[in-house]
């Protein structure tokens, strides 16, 4: 999600970059919430013509979820929910591609550091009432105060918050402290939101085309249609979010029918269930990352030779192979670029047992011993790592496999000297979320100058000069980096036959898309 950003599939931005990192500010009480409860949250009377069916969704049990789409971090079940009940000034569609939402124009002066934005007219939220400038300031101003530790901040720090500020009623215009170029794609973040002015976090109310029914924490999640929906309606009536500790416990809920999509299937759990009761596979290939994160600040990973020693243990096509049955691509310790950038053309890192041995002793490591920390929360953790130890073995090095629960993991986010992250953003968002310092997504702490300095190039260039800036970024990762991201991973959604209308989405995140979306009998 970083996790802080940490989304999976939906899910982590970056998790901040990797996990969009689901820390759980603002925990939920647990207790069941009404639609009565949730001022404005509840939809008008469903139109004569209107969607019908409800599409029930297994998703992974977050005790410490809320409604409110600022926390510090995110789960991806919540960011899943959230996905339906709020919207950006901007999107991400299945193919990656930034598309207009809120928002229909950004338009920036001379030296980029002010923006003025066009908002889209007739938005209505799901209490009915109208999406104007007001609100849009008011979520801006709400993000941006250090003192709400929302996820988001990180993404918009160049914002002045005193410099945000209502032309008109459809019209915001937006000061920076630095110039920024790409001001529109960093609003298709999930973690930056317009929700309406002072609903937010206590009663949030946003323009999504879902409003909540019903809300238990930990357990389910009733969204009903919203029939003021602006944009495209969905065809469905409902859709249910119902949590569960583990992702048998997903599969076996698909096979007996009480739910229609497991959310979250390993690839071993994927292929048991195909061709059973009608079940079929959603395959999402893109640039979802799995990945072991090392924390500089703690010995011996901060010796880059330890860390380029580790990556070299790494036999990438048994990752592929054993870990994720697969579904999945060798990756080369660097994270996905973007559609329209061609790969840096780096030299493919392949498992060199005595070149690791080699740098080890080097370090004055060649006894080497940790732990690596994962909570298993999606599919592939527990068995990376486990692929990861058999290699380590090779060369003397010994790796267990610490797997806790999630509170605790995101608990000492940041203190764990090794642990196993996603990411699902695209680079520009990864960058700003996870691989800059001082950033909550960042639990590798890593800081190299020249890659911030780049990045500093990166947030000013053209079109044209980004792929090229973006390369020489990923050089740097995998020169001098701190994580091993040994493979691009597809994201598989085991689904029911009667569901119709499901799109493979490039960021893992299939089931923030549902617009077309139908259950048969």
């Amino acid at each position: 999600m970083l996790r802080p950003l940490h989304s999976g599939p939906a899910a982590a931005s970056g998790t901040p970059a990797g996990r969009l990192s689901f820390r759980l500010l603002g925990a939920a009480t647990g207790a069941a919430l009404t639609a009565g409860a949730l001022a404005g949250c509840a939809p008008a009377e469903r139109a004569e013509g209107s969607g019908s069916g409800t599409l029930r969704i297994a998703a992974a049990t977050d005790a410490g979820e809320s409604l409110n789409p600022y926390v510090g971090t995110q789960s991806p079940t919540q960011e899943l929910r959230s996905a339906h009940l709020y919207e950006g000034l901007t999107h991400l569609d299945p193919t990656g591609k930034v598309e207009w939402r809120l928002a229909t124009d950004m338009t920036p002066n001379k030296d980029l550091d002010e923006w003025t934005i066009k908002l889209r007219p007739g938005v209505r939220f799901t209490d009915g009432s109208e999406f104007t400038s007001a609100d849009v300031v008011a979520s801006i101003k709400y993000l941006r105060d250090p003192k709400h530790a929302a996820q988001g901040l990180a993404y918009i720090e160049k914002v002045d918050p005193d410099a945000v500020k209502a032309v008109d009623k459809l019209t915001v215009r937006v000061g920076l402290s630095k110039p920024f170029g790409p001001f529109k794609d960093i609003w298709a973040n999930v973690l930056l939101p317009m929700t309406k002015a002072g609903s937010v976090p206590g009663k949030p109310i946003g323009t999504g085309p879902f409003a909540v029914k019903t809300f238990t924490a930990g357990r389910q999640t009733k969204l009903a249609r919203f029939d003021g929906y602006w944009g495209d309606k969905p065809k469905l009536g409902a859709v249910d979010i119902i949590e569960y500790q583990s992702q048998q416990a997903q599969a076996n809920a698909l096979l007996s029918d009480q739910v229609d999509v497991a959310s979250g299937a390993t690839p071993t759990i994927a292929k048991s269930l195909g061709g059973k009761n009608d079940i079929k596979l959603l395959d999402s290939k893109g640039d979802f990352t799995l990945r072991i994160g090392f924390n500089t600040t703690v010995a011996p990973f901060n010796d880059v030779r330890v860390r380029q020693a580790l990556r070299l243990l790494v036999d990438r096509q048994q990752v592929v192979s054993n870990a994720f049955g697969g579904y999945a691509r060798v990756a080369n310790d660097h994270e996905g670029g973007t559609p329209q950038c061609p790969a840096p053309g780096l030299p493919q890192r392949k498992q060199d047992i005595e070149q690791a041995k080699k740098l080890l002793a080097e370090a004055g490591q060649s006894n080497l011993s940790f732990s690596i920390t994962t909570d298993g929360l999606l599919p592939g953790m527990r068995e990376l790592a486990q692929v990861f130890s058999e290699n380590a073995a090779k060369a003397g090095v010994k790796v267990n496999v610490n797997v806790v629960t999630v509170p605790e993991l995101l608990s000492k986010w940041g203190k764990w000297p090794s642990y196993i992250d996603f990411n699902p953003f695209p680079y520009l968002p990864t960058v700003i979320g996870s691989l800059l310092p001082g950033r909550v997504g960042n639990a590798m702490h890593w800081d190299d100058p020249e890659f911030v300095k780049l990045a500093d190039k990166l947030f000013l260039a053209t079109d044209r000069q980004q792929c090229s800036i973006m390369n020489q970024m990923h050089k740097i990762e995998y020169e001098e980096g701190a994580m091993v991201t040994p493979a691009f991973v597809n994201v598989l959604l085991p689904y029911r036959g009667k569901v119709r209308g499901l799109v493979t989405d490039v960021n893992g995140r299939p089931l923030t898309f549902l617009t077309n979306v139908t259950v048969g009998s």
